[in-house]
C-alpha cells in the first residue's frame, strides 16, 4: 500500500502532476485511487470528466474522486457535534452559533483524512494519491492527528488510551447515552491514530512537493519542506514545473528562462540531497487523458515506476537544549567543509560555501532567536540558537 502526497503553492501543477502520476501508475497495474482534498476541486477538469465524493471509475485501474467535506464532517463528527451543540445551547448560546462552535476547529481537515483511511484500510486500491490543497492547508492536514489528540482531551478531559474509565463523565456531562459519544470519539481517534501511523512511515508515505522555478514558489516550497521535516514526513521527490526549454525567437521566453536558470540552481542547492525532477512547460492547457499522457511521459521514463520511493532518510531535525537554546541540524552531500558564511535573514538561514549558496527555512520557533554557534560535524550543519 502507498500513499502519495502533491502538495505546492497554489497554480503550480499539483493537479495535473498528480493526475499524470496515477494515470501513469494505473497503465503499470496499480488499483489507483486519485483523491482531491482541495475544497476548491479541480480534478475533475484535468481529467475533463465528472468526478464524485465517492471513487469514479476513469480507467481501466484508475479512480478518481474530490471529497466532500461537509458530508465527511456530518459522518465522522454529527453526533459529536449535536451533543455540544445542545449542551451549548443549555449555557445560553443561540442555536445557530452553538451549532458553529461545536465543529471542532481543523474538523475538515480531520474529515479529509478518516476519508483517506477509510479507503486505504478497504483493500481496494493499491495506491491512494492526494491531489492536496495550497501548501498552508496540507501542512494543516498533516499537523492534525497531532492537535486533534489535545484539542479532544483537553474538552473531554480524556485520552484514546483512558477513554473507557471516562465514560460516567462523559454521561453525565453531555445528558445523552455514554456509549454513543465513546463509541464517536473511539472512531474520531481511532482513524486519525491510525492514518498518522501510515503517513510517517517512509515506506508507505511520501510527500512531493510541486514548484515553478520563481523567488514567491521557491521560498514557499523550502518552508513547506521544514515543516514537513518536523512532523517526520517524507518528501521523497520535488518536481520543477514548467520549465522554459525552447525559446525560439520570442524574447518573452528568452527571459523568462534565463530567470528560470537562476532559481533553478537555487532550488538544486537547496533542495539536495532529494531528488528533483523537471518537466517542461507544454504549450496550451493540459486537459483531459491525452494530455495527461504527455505529461506523464516527461516526468517518468518508460519503465520507471512513479510509486517508487525515491528518497528515504531525515535530513533535518530541531533539539530542544537546557537553558532554552535549540538545535538545528540539517544533513548535507558528504564532503569536507572547513571555511563557510552562515547568516540570519528573518525566518531564512543563509549558508555560503564558497561561490554555493544555500537557503534554508526557518521553523517560527527558531527565526524568533539568533544563531549563537555553528559547525559541521561529520556531513551535518549544527546550528545553536538562543
Amino acid at each position: 500500500m502507498r500513499i502519495i502526497l502533491y502538495t505546492g503553492k497554489g497554480g503550480v501543477g499539483k493537479t495535473t502532476l498528480s493526475a499524470a502520476t496515477a494515470l501513469k501508475a494505473a497503465q503499470m497495474g496499480y488499483r489507483t485511487l486519485i483523491i482531491s482534498t482541495d475544497p476548491a476541486h479541480s480534478l475533475s477538469d484535468s481529467f475533463d470528466l465528472q468526478l464524485s465524493d465517492e471513487p469514479t471509475s476513469i480507467r481501466e485501474n484508475l479512480w478518481g474522486q474530490e471529497i466532500n467535506v461537509l458530508k465527511d464532517i456530518h459522518k465522522y463528527w454529527g453526533e459529536l457535534q449535536a451533543s455540544l451543540s445542545a449542551l451549548l445551547v443549555t449555557k445560553g448560546f443561540d442555536n445557530v452559533v452553538a451549532d458553529e462552535l461545536a465543529v471542532m476547529p481543523g474538523m475538515e481537515e480531520v474529515a479529509s483524512l478518516l476519508h483517506v483511511h477509510e479507503k486505504a484500510q478497504s483493500g481496494q486500491f493499491d495506491l491512494i494519491i492526494l491531489d492536496c490543497a495550497p501548501t498552508g492547508e496540507t501542512i494543516r492536514l498533516i499537523s492534525m492527528p497531532d492537535i486533534i489528540d489535545w484539542y479532544i482531551e483537553k474538552m473531554f478531559s480524556i485520552s484514546l488510551k483512558g477513554a473507557g474509565i471516562f465514560e460516567p463523565v462523559l454521561k453525565s456531562a453531555l445528558a445523552i447515552p455514554g456509549q454513543a459519544v465513546f463509541k464517536a470519539i473511539q472512531t474520531l481517534f481511532g482513524g486519525v491514530t491510525a492514518l498518522q501511523a501510515q503517513l510517517i512511515d517512509p515506506a508507505i508515505t511520501s510527500i512531493r512537493v510541486v514548484m515553478n522555478p520563481e523567488k514567491m514558489v521557491l521560498k514557499e516550497a523550502l518552508r513547506s519542506f521544514t515543516y514537513f521535516s518536523l512532523f517526520g514526513y517524507n518528501v521523497d521527490l520535488v518536481l520543477l514545473n514548467r520549465i522554459v526549454e525552447e525559446t525560439g525567437d520570442s524574447e518573452l521566453l528568452q527571459s523568462m528562462r534565463t530567470v528560470q536558470a537562476g532559481y533553478i540552481s537555487q532550488a538544486k542547492t537547496s533542495f539536495t540531497p532529494v531528488p528533483m525532477k523537471q518537466i517542461p512547460l507544454f504549450v496550451g492547457e493540459i486537459v483531459g487523458l491525452e494530455n495527461l499522457e504527455k505529461i506523464a511521459k516527461a516526468t517518468f521514463s518508460a519503465q520507471e515506476d512513479p510509486t517508487q520511493v525515491y528518497f528515504q532518510e531525515k535530513i533535518q531535525e530541531v533539539h530542544k537544549l537546557e537553558g532554552g537554546e535549540y538545535l538545528l541540524k540539517r544533513r548535507f552531500p558528504p564532503f569536507e567543509i572547513e571555511r563557510f558564511d552562515l547568516r540570519k535573514k528573518g525566518d531564512e538561514l543563509i549558508l555560503t560555501i564558497g561561490n554555493v549558496r544555500r537557503s534554508i527555512i526557518l521553523p517560527q520557533t527558531l527565526a524568533m532567536l539568533e544563531p549563537v554557534k555553528a559547525e559541521f560535524r561529520n556531513g551535518e550543519l549544527q546550528v545553536r540558537f538562543r
